[in-house]
C-alpha cells in the first residue's frame, strides 16, 4: 500500500501512498516514517536476524531523510520504494529463518567503513589544517 497502490495507466510503474504523503512538508515524511518504522518493529517481532533489521533501519532511514528535501524526495520515494524492500526482506527471513544474510552485512559493512573513511578524512583535514595554522 505505501510504495504499489495504484498503477500508472500506460506504463509498469505503481505508486503508492508513501509519496503522495510526503508532498505534505514535514507532517508527511514523519508519517511515512512512522509506518516505515512498524514494518522494522514486526519484523523484530518474528525474530528477523539483527543484521537484517540493521539493513531495513538503513532503507527506513535513508527513505525519511531524502524524503525531506522538497520535491527530490518526493521523486526518491517514486523509484526507491523503501517499503517495499523492508517487506520482501521481512516475509523472505520471516518464512525461511535460514535465508542468507549475505547482502545485508555487505550492505551494512560499506555503510559502516563509508562511516569510518569520512571520519578518517575529517581528522585527517582537521590535522592538515592545524599544523598549517599552529605550524
Amino acid at each position: 500500500m505505501l510504495d504499489n497502490l495504484i498503477r500508472v495507466p500506460g506504463t509498469g510503474q505503481r505508486v503508492g501512498i508513501d509519496p503522495l504523503i510526503g508532498f505534505i512538508p514535514v507532517i508527511g515524511d514523519l508519517t511515512s516514517a512512522i509506518m516505515a518504522a512498524w514494518i522494522v518493529l514486526e519484523a523484530a517481532r518474528f525474530n528477523v536476524p539483527p543484521i537484517v533489521l540493521a539493513r531495513m533501519t538503513v532503507y527506513a532511514a535513508a527513505d525519511f531523510l531524502i524524503g525531506l528535501i522538497p520535491l527530490i524526495g518526493d521523486l526518491f520515494d517514486l523509484g526507491f520504494k523503501a517499503n517495499m524492500r523492508n517487506v520482501e526482506l521481512f516475509h523472505r527471513h520471516a518464512v525461511d529463518p535460514g535465508a542468507s544474510t549475505s547482502g545485508s552485512w555487505a550492505l551494512v559493512g560499506g555503510i559502516v567503513l563509508a562511516f569510518a573513511g569520512i571520519i578518517w578524512l575529517g581528522f585527517e583535514l582537521l590535522g592538515r589544517f592545524l599544523s598549517i595554522v599552529v605550524g
